[in-house]
């Protein structure tokens, strides 16, 4: 079996690869010289990284002026570029060596409320031996910025500076990471140092306190309207023997005296601890503001369920809301933004959430200003006739009121503060 060669130089063949490789344009050896150019040119520029606008600038009229001076002999032109290259050759000098600074930042309190101030701290540690002189540290915070001046430090010595965060709304901030500078007095070159040691700061909604164990109303499993909830949520259901390490408190002395041994209660979870929230998060809802009401209520409502060891599931169009610790549901609500994540009908996204948990008591349902009464109506309509429901609609600047609509309530929530006394109109329980 024979394996054909390549064809002669002058065969057909040959002339025919030829011509397709000039019209397939570059070559293979053209093609590596140009990588290796590429890379000598990024090689080339980058030390030019380090100049900034205004050492760009300089070095450019440098380079026009040497030009003008070599092929016109004008000697103001040579004068310009000499005066051009020792003024950008100083301000090499004088960043040679990178910043001596490293940096590690610490945050007293990685959550806070929306509009507290956050406190942090940022610790300067001269790497070197000898002394070292003032430098500048950049601490970017969100989508800002801040200079830190950092005194001359003894060799190894370290310096702490106090800086704080002042947060107005609900969010996400990433702290860092710090950048130590050294520059130049004319601003021409600026070396960069970074510290990749970035925090994030979780800015929580605001919430109010919902005291419905005080003056609240709540509808028990029997649909009965009680001034006050037990703190535990849970019913007598039977008696049983005792059995070792049950709580002597639930020993039913009566009872165990007339059969001749020890019987305790038996308790169950009532349904009224079952409280399902379904909070709208389409962005065409929503104003900004109003936006941020809504997730304070949903948040105020949650954590009074979760404050007093009730059950409460939150939901949004994308999916559930962890709901397990209070910290946990805090964290994910200072991340929630308006989406469109799902293009089902906000009744469709209540429908499934009420048929996940038909253990349900209580059904909340928060949306938008745009969401008219009838509509409002037909949210609830998954609701069971001993379910209590209703509908908060958030409306910033209007006036609260509350309507009574087909199984529950429709309420108009201006903010978050009018709340509790709007909740008590409604006669319906978080």
């Amino acid at each position: 079996m024979s394996t054909a060669g390549p064809p002669p130089p002058d065969s057909p063949r040959a002339r025919g690869a030829r011509a397709d490789g000039a019209r397939a344009g570059i070559g293979p050896r053209a093609a590596a010289s140009a990588r290796r150019m590429g890379g000598a040119l990024g090689r080339a520029a980058g030390p030019l990284r380090i100049l900034t606008p205004a050492g760009r600038a300089a070095l450019v009229t440098g380079a026009v002026a040497a030009l003008v001076a070599a092929t016109a002999g004008w000697v103001e032109a040579g004068a310009i570029a000499w005066c051009c290259a020792v003024v950008l050759l100083a301000a090499l000098v004088q960043v040679a060596v990178p910043s001596p600074h490293a940096v590690a930042l610490h945050l007293s309190n990685r959550r806070v409320v929306a509009g507290q101030t956050a406190i942090g701290e940022i610790a300067v540690t001269n790497r070197r031996a000898r002394r070292a002189g003032a430098g500048v540290i950049e601490l970017p915070i969100g989508a800002g910025a801040g200079q830190i001046l950092v005194p001359p430090l003894a060799g190894h010595e370290t310096w702490n500076e106090v800086f704080s965060v002042v947060t107005r709304r609900r969010g996400l901030i990433r702290i860092g990471p710090a950048h130590a500078v050294r520059a130049d007095a004319l601003g021409l070159v600026r070396r960069v140092s970074t510290w990749d040691n970035p925090e994030t700061l979780h800015v929580h909604p605001r919430t109010v306190r919902v005291p419905f164990e005080a003056t609240g109303f709540q509808l028990d499993v029997e649909g009965v309207v009680t001034a006050k909830l037990s703190s535990s949520d849970v019913a007598f259901h039977a008696l049983r023997d005792y059995e070792p390490g049950d709580d002597r408190r639930h020993v039913h002395w009566a009872s165990s005296a007339r059969l001749g041994r020890l019987v305790v209660r038996q308790f169950e979870e009532t349904r009224r601890s079952h409280h399902l929230l379904v909070l709208d998060t389409r962005s065409g809802a929503w104003p900004r503001d109003d936006f941020e009401t809504a997730v304070s209520v949903a948040a105020s409502l949650a954590l009074a369920d979760m404050t007093r060891s009730r059950t409460v599931w939150l939901r949004g169009r994308a999916g559930w809301l962890p709901t397990s610790a209070p910290v946990g549901l805090m964290d994910a609500l200072a991340e929630l933004e308006p989406d469109d994540a799902g293009a089902d009908p906000l009744a469709d996204v209540v429908r499934r959430a009420v048929a996940e948990h038909p253990d349900l008591s209580a059904l909340t349902v928060v949306v938008g200003p745009d969401t008219d009464d009838e509509e409002a109506a037909r949210l609830l309509a998954p609701a069971g006739p001993d379910v209590a429901a209703g509908v908060l609609r958030i409306r910033t600047g209007a006036v609260r009121r509350r309507l009574s609509v087909e199984r529950g309530s429709l309420v108009d929530c201006p903010s978050v503060e009018d709340l509790p006394h709007l909740l008590l109109l409604a006669g319906t329980a978080s």
